[in-house]
């Protein structure tokens, strides 16, 4: 079966658009501003490391049918339980047809199978209702399947989630790590094997004086968190990496903090990358779990 994923990658580049991964890219309200600069600086693109096979047994993919009838990767998630995933609404909002997406739990290698890749499809999709896709607030789903994990493997186990914001907000400096199977080339074809990044946390003052934020203007929200290494790297993430964990820990001990949401351009900017502020949400996410 994942011989016909990697006859998908290969063929990538000539896609329809809508196969395509997912690209946390800049909100239009920054876009139409032109109010980001040159402010943080870097000299490399993330591929990030190779993680051990089903050492981060939270991580799902995310995968599209595409129009031969293969699933390629378009983003990331991670297991809350063994009927919830937690997403971004980005790239989920206004979905018309589910039945052309599934969740892939126990997944390292895209194109070789393990024998510990549990595939479900999804019955339904919750997005926050107040998602504004020009500003990027609010950018949270959970994703629900037709049929529950079985979370009694080591492959797959659910993530923690952190306390309330006024409990603990991740300061500047604090290391966080970020994972996925996206590309590490703007316009590259996604990664075979997952892979993760560690980076720290960008102050939010830095991180919207970045995007173009002057203190009347604001590009980083409160519910927005910033992350990435502001002297070797860019920004942490790429197409197909949407959705996906901000997180510390590995393991059954690791804790989400954060989900990719958007920035400028994983190749050619020099920004860090904004993910939605998981702990902003908790009383939405119990809400709305099933």
């Amino acid at each position: 079966m994942k011989c016909f994923l990697l006859a998908t990658l290969l063929v990538f580049a000539w896609a329809a658009p809508q196969q395509r991964a997912v690209l946390p890219r800049l909100p239009l309200n920054i876009i139409l501003n032109k109010r980001f600069q040159n402010a943080i600086s870097s000299d490399r693109i993330l591929s990030g490391s190779e993680v051990v096979p089903n050492s981060l047994p939270f991580q799902v993919s995310l995968q599209r049918r595409g129009l031969n009838g293969a699933y390629v990767q378009v983003g990331g998630g991670s297991i809350l339980d063994d009927s919830t995933i937690l997403h971004a609404a980005h790239g989920v909002v206004g979905i018309m047809s589910l039945v052309e997406y599934r969740i892939v739990a126990g997944e390292h290698s895209l194109s070789v199978d393990s024998g510990l890749e549990q595939i479900r499809a999804v019955s339904s999709i919750v997005t926050h209702p107040n998602f504004d896709d020009i500003t990027y607030e609010d950018d949270i789903s959970l994703i629900f399947l037709t049929e529950p994990l079985d979370l009694s493997v080591p492959s797959a186990k659910p993530i923690a989630l952190p306390g309330p914001t006024a409990e603990f907000d991740p300061p500047a400096g604090f290391r966080v790590n970020v994972s996925g199977w996206g590309t590490t080339t703007s316009d590259g074809d996604v990664s075979d094997v997952l892979r993760s990044l560690e980076v720290p946390v960008i102050p939010d003052f830095d991180c919207d004086a970045a995007y173009g934020g002057d203190g009347v203007y604001i590009a980083v929200f409160p519910s927005m968190v910033c992350a990435g290494d502001t002297v070797t790297s860019r920004i942490p993430y790429c197409q197909g990496d949407s959705g996906g964990p901000l997180f510390t820990g590995t393991g059954e001990t690791a804790v989400q903090h954060g989900i990719v949401s958007w920035g400028q351009s994983c190749t050619y900017s020099q920004f860090p990358g904004v993910y939605t502020q998981v702990s902003y949400y908790l009383d939405w996410i119990a809400a709305n779990r099933r």
